[in-house]
């Protein structure tokens, strides 16, 4: 990321005009850490038209990616992120903390987004959340007092809370049509998109006791299963990563 005298910034906070509950919530943690913010109204797949599903979405191209066909909030969701992408470049800004609206937001945010925005060499994404598994951190390096920045494997799978920066988001827009894979899977296959990320430890964003909107739309579980090529393909990524090794980022330093 290119660092200047006076970077652009902005917060992007993702949710549904529908969520108002989830919106609240948000607003109260950005008003006691006195974060300024932006809200972006997130894409409701169940009102996607057909026309606008065949505009970024292909079953052809999502079933050779990924093990099952994307339901319209996976779509939904990852349109959501799209559109904080693209503010982004609309708007040319440097680097941009972008949350989902069920997100507990650490005391030291503050402080994280300015030892983020210190950072002289380049990065794309930096992610602030665990999924399920909390992956392998190598060799971290402290941000401030409280924080370390290190790279991973594999990445965590969760799209809660994480930096972009603004090259970031223009490898993440030019590789994100049509979309294959739900965003936060589609993000650990960094190696494919030539992302350099870095995960901050302690996770500084955890989730709030909200029911998932995703699988309010449809339950995953119900989703045609197809175990094989969902074998094949977490082989294929095992094998990915190690060989992409190589291409893991060195470790950003502050000014």
């Amino acid at each position: 990321m290119e660092n200047r005298d006076i970077m652009q910034f902005k917060v992007f906070v993702i949710n549904l005009d529908k969520s108002t509950d989830r919106m609240t919530f948000m607003r109260q943690q950005f008003t006691q850490l006195n974060i300024e913010y932006e809200r972006v109204p997130a894409v409701y797949g169940k009102e996607l038209s057909d026309s606008e599903i065949n505009r970024v979405f292909d079953q052809k191209t999502n079933l050779a990616k990924y093990d099952k066909v994307l339901n319209v909030g996976e779509l939904g969701c990852y349109l959501s992120h799209v559109n904080c992408w693209n503010k982004m470049v609309d708007n040319h800004i440097d680097y941009a903390l972008i949350l989902e609206d069920d997100s507990i937001l650490d005391k030291g945010m503050s402080d994280l987004i300015d030892s983020v925005g210190k950072l002289q060499q380049k990065w794309d994404y930096i992610k602030l959340c665990h999924g399920r598994k909390q992956k392998e951190v190598i060799d971290p390096i402290a941000l401030n007092d409280q924080f370390s920045l290190g790279t991973c494997l594999k990445l965590p799978s969760s799209t809660r809370g994480q930096f972009v920066s603004l090259t970031g988001a223009k490898k993440l827009l030019a590789t994100a049509m049509p979309i294959a894979r739900p965003v936060d899977i589609d993000i650990q296959y960094w190696f494919e998109k030539k992302l350099d990320c870095f995960v901050v430890r302690p996770f500084p964003v955890l989730e709030a006791d909200f029911e998932s909107e995703i699988g309010s739309l449809e339950n995953r579980s119900f989703a045609k299963k197809r175990p094989l090529k969902r074998i094949w393909q977490k082989v294929n990524f095992e094998i990915n990563v190690r060989l992409n090794r190589g291409l893991l980022p060195k470790l950003p330093h502050n000014q």
